[in-house]
């Protein structure tokens, strides 16, 4: 390991151990599920030995996750991540692929860049592991479409992915990422998109029980910057989603969209942040959540404007759809503007399906149960109104539901 990677590693070592696990005072972990988070939860994961799974029969949600882990295996321009580690690679022309020691020497600025913004347990627990990382890099003015799996199976694995795309350069990535059964996976990404360049970016999360997922995304947008992002949580496990999106320059364009499939018993918790530092820039943020059982969400939003972004268009809304009496959905929209000509607001919505109609499918010979799947369905279908792809798009749809 080089000098710079030591030093982050080192760095973080001696500071996992003094930064506490997550408590009931810690504003930052607001509506979450403290005990899925506590020591004594986790304990197991911090071990040498694996968990216990439990039954060993082969669930069809588990079928699920190892075909989509085929699948990307075996597209034409795929890369594949397994506790950290590239298992395989098919790159097209235009992008490459290196790890962090490898790009210490060739890009240190960005690695540093990577790790400078390290502010809670598990971040540090990421930066720990420092060298544990993969950088992709987009040349300038390519046109370039990438599936990528990320898979955790180790009790702890830990991972760091710098996504660089160049001047004026498109990139499409269509990304999984899979937790299996006794695995904590904890995911860092940072994209950096230069100038004119633009990302569509398609995620799907799948997590089987008796896992943890955390994972935080940052993203650093360029002066006409393009994003359009979409986001499918359906795990089975709690997770912990931290996403930042960072307008640095002018003319950032971005719609950014999430719709999360709930469970009982989990809790889903997503913390996002749309950060404006410049003038003339867009942001859009829709979640939308379906919870069913005793299962929760706890959503937490901010759009911040400083006093430079004027002419600032910003929204933000939180809708989800309660498919029990027990179910539960916790948001917290929040705005802070410095700036005084904005166009800033943001909504929140939380009902059950509708018995009008429920009736009606039900009259024409639907079961209840599939008429709340179908409702659930259409209500997750404008997720992914904004990626291009529809047969990719049909695709995750029929291996989320």
């Amino acid at each position: 390991m080089g000098c710079i990677l030591k030093k982050i590693s080192d760095s973080a070592k001696e500071r996992f151990e003094k930064i506490p696990f997550p408590h009931r005072k810690d504003e930052y972990w607001r509506f979450a599920d403290l005990p899925s988070w506590g020591v004594d939860s986790l304990f197991n994961y911090f071990s040498t030995s694996m968990r216990e799974k439990g039954d060993k029969a082969e669930s069809e949600y588990l079928l699920r996750m190892r075909r989509r882990e085929r699948e990307v295996d075996c597209s034409p321009t795929s890369i594949v991540i397994s506790d950290g580690q590239i298992m395989s690679a098919d790159l097209p022309k235009g992008i490459t692929a290196m790890s962090f020691l490898a790009a210490e020497d060739e890009i240190p600025d960005e690695l540093e860049a990577f790790y400078g913004d390290c502010r809670g347990k598990f971040d540090t627990l990421q930066a720990a592991r420092a060298e544990s990382g993969v950088v992709l890099r987009v040349r300038d003015g390519a046109d370039l479409v990438l599936d990528l799996a990320l898979v955790s199976k180790l009790p702890l694995s830990t991972v760091g992915v710098l996504v660089i795309v160049g001047e004026s350069a498109s990139l499409k990535l269509r990304r999984s990422v899979l937790n299996y059964a006794g695995s904590f996976g904890v995911l860092r990404f940072r994209y950096v998109l230069k100038p004119k360049s633009s990302l569509e970016l398609a995620t799907v999360k799948m997590s089987e029980e008796g896992a943890r997922s955390y994972e935080r995304e940052d993203f650093s947008l360029g002066d006409g910057a393009k994003v359009r992002d979409a986001l499918a949580q359906i795990g089975l496990s709690p997770s912990r989603h931290e996403r930042n999106f960072y307008l640095e320059s002018c003319g950032v364009d971005l719609d950014t969209r999430a719709f999360l499939n709930i469970p009982g018993g989990v809790t889903h918790d997503l913390r996002t942040e749309q950060r404006h530092s410049r003038q003339l820039s867009k942001s859009d943020l829709a979640v939308k959540a379906a919870v069913s059982g005793n299962g929760a969400l706890a959503f937490t939003g901010l759009i911040g404007v400083l006093p430079e972004a004027q002419k600032t268009d910003a929204y933000q809304s939180c809708r989800s759809l309660l498919l029990s009496d027990e179910a539960k959905a916790q948001a917290a929209p929040v705005l802070e503007i410095c700036a005084n000509d904005v166009a800033c607001s943001h909504g929140c919505a939380v009902s059950k399906p509708d018995d009008d109609q429920l009736f009606y499918m039900h009259q024409r010979g639907l079961s209840l149960d599939d008429a709340r799947g179908l409702i659930v369905k259409s209500f997750a279908e404008t997720t992914f109104a904004e990626i291009g792809d529809r047969q990719f798009v049909d695709s995750l749809m029929d291996l989320i539901f």
